[in-house]
């Protein structure tokens, strides 16, 4: 009826589309799981090829300006996601925080696909351990 080559040929077509599919259902702008709103807002904001935009309005509602330094390093840590568990590709999940005299720079993963990350970059300025200025900017990272 079927040669062995063609049912082999059949079943590597079927795990291609299938792995194909998966893949791009993975990489269109499935919204992570979170309990962070201030990452919920970001990416209600922001669609998958936004790559480069400004953040700092979204941020500045969470983290006003003349927060206490240490109430900021708190939301600071609460911006996170809980990411997908794909059976075919490990997420990638960078988040690092890097403190500068009397600045931090938090980089946190927001959206984690096979073919990359969004990540969430927040700059804050301190003066007199109240937060004096904000920026913050959705960052592309491809693999």
């Amino acid at each position: 009826m079927f040669s062995k080559g063609r049912l082999i040929g059949i079943g590597f077509g079927l795990f291609a589309l299938i792995c194909l599919v998966a893949t791009f259902d993975y990489s269109r702008g499935r919204l992570p799981q979170t309990d962070s709103p201030l990452v919920a807002d970001v990416l209600a904001a922001t669609i998958a090829r936004d790559c480069g935009r400004d953040a700092t309005e979204i941020v500045t509602r969470y983290i006003p300006l003349g927060t206490e330094q240490a109430q900021a390093e708190r939301i600071l840590e609460t911006v996170t996601i809980v990411p997908p568990k794909p059976w075919f590709w490990r997420p990638m999940i960078e988040n690092s925080t890097a403190w500068d005299g009397a600045s931090v720079e938090a980089l946190r993963t927001i959206k984690a696909t096979a073919f990359g990350n969004n990540l969430l970059r927040i700059h804050l300025s301190f003066a007199e351990k109240k937060v004096k200025r904000i920026a913050a900017e959705v960052v592309c990272r491809f693999e």
